[in-house]
């Protein structure tokens, strides 16, 4: 009889794993509103409103979304009623009291704070007055953390547009990829930011970052309009912008001439305590990489041309992020054309591939 109820429970326990839904099934999120206010320092916590605006792809009353560490307080909808939801690992389950039929329409309202979630390289870094987040990981499986500061479908094919407004201390700015739409002095020593990026992308290319930041600014002539340029860094850094990024309007011409109109709506660099990182707009660059020359310009080339590879064009699972990577890795020496000539460029990839050879032929001894 023992055998036999193992047998039963491992069946049901089967059964419900089958039957369980994952997250983004039978719907599509089209719009992330996202809030975000009372960044602790201390605590390393953080308090979150999202209002997520999704259709159904099949009948449905039931909504997978995924969110880390941060612990959900409340759930509404807009013309339903939340019957219950569940918090369970990185899953949220959301339960309504009807049955949203195909292509229609719903806007889930997420209430949600607490301690967020990094890893050694990804997800939402402390860096002593500065907070910021780093779309992907190198130890998560899968590897990208949308979730980790706010409730979402946490793949690459759910894209989706997005608003954001962070409420920082009035000592603080806080940066967002899109457009700055504006700021508001709350009249109580913190201002909201406001952020909007229009086009649809997955939901590790979206990104804050808050700290006493001081704006670079530039233009560059685009094939088809005028493209701003915003480079934020510390204070002490700020005289050390000019150098580290001399070239990138020939790099931005040249990946527009190989690729096409420059897809996103400004060329954007943040200064963070790691990276670096390829968020729409607000591309996460380390502090190493500010040197004032151009050292570490390859970065600066690489992490803009995963606007074409990997945010306009992205993966499809986390396992072909390779592809994403390998063609930047190929843009940040392929720029050299334009910039230092094409015999520049032959060397360079010449080295690269002599020390790849040599370091096969030493690892296979």
């Amino acid at each position: 009889m023992k055998r036999v109820l193992t047998i039963l429970i491992a069946i049901l326990t089967l059964m419900g794993c089958a039957n369980a839904q994952t997250s983004g099934e039978n719907f599509n999120v089209t719009h992330y509103e996202i809030h975000l206010w009372d960044f602790n320092f201390t605590s390393h916590t953080l308090q979150g409103e999202a209002f997520i605006d999704l259709y159904a792809t099949a009948p449905t009353n039931t909504f997978v979304l995924e969110l880390k560490t941060l612990t959900v307080t409340d759930v509404a909808a807009d013309i339903y009623e939340v019957t219950s939801f569940n918090q369970e690992g990185n899953f949220l389950t959301i339960v309504i009291d009807e049955t949203v039929g195909a292509g229609e329409t719903l806007t889930l309202d997420v209430r949600y704070g607490g301690n967020t979630f990094n890893e050694s390289w990804g997800g939402v870094h402390w860096w002593g007055d500065y907070v910021y987040n780093l779309g992907v990981g190198f130890e998560s499986i899968p590897h990208n953390l949308g979730k980790t500061w706010f409730p979402c479908v946490d793949n690459f094919t759910d894209k989706a547009t997005y608003s954001l407004a962070i409420t920082v201390t009035n000592d603080k700015k806080a940066i967002c990829g899109g457009n700055h739409t504006n700021t508001i002095d709350n009249g109580d020593g913190t201002s909201t930011w406001y952020w909007e990026i229009p086009q649809g992308v997955a939901t590790y290319h979206p990104s804050f970052a808050i700290g006493d930041y001081v704006e670079w600014t530039d233009t560059y002539n685009g094939i088809e309009r005028d493209i701003p340029i915003t480079v934020y860094v510390k204070p002490t850094q700020i005289n050390s912008v000019p150098g580290t990024f001399v070239h990138v309007k020939d790099i931005a011409a040249f990946y527009e001439e190989s690729f096409g109109p420059y897809p996103f709506n400004r060329i954007g660099y943040v200064c963070t305590g790691k990276g670096c990182m390829e968020h729409v707009d607000n591309i996460a660059i380390t502090s190493g990489v500010i040197t004032g020359d151009t050292s570490q310009e390859e970065y600066v080339a690489h992490e803009l041309s995963h606007m074409y590879f990997g945010n306009k064009t992205t993966c499809s699972t986390a396992e072909d992020m390779w592809l994403n990577e390998g063609f930047a890795q190929f843009c940040g020496m392929f720029y050299r054309v334009n910039v230092y000539g094409e015999s520049d460029f032959q060397e360079a990839m010449s080295n690269t591939i002599n020390t790849i050879t040599n370091w096969c032929k030493s690892e296979s001894h």
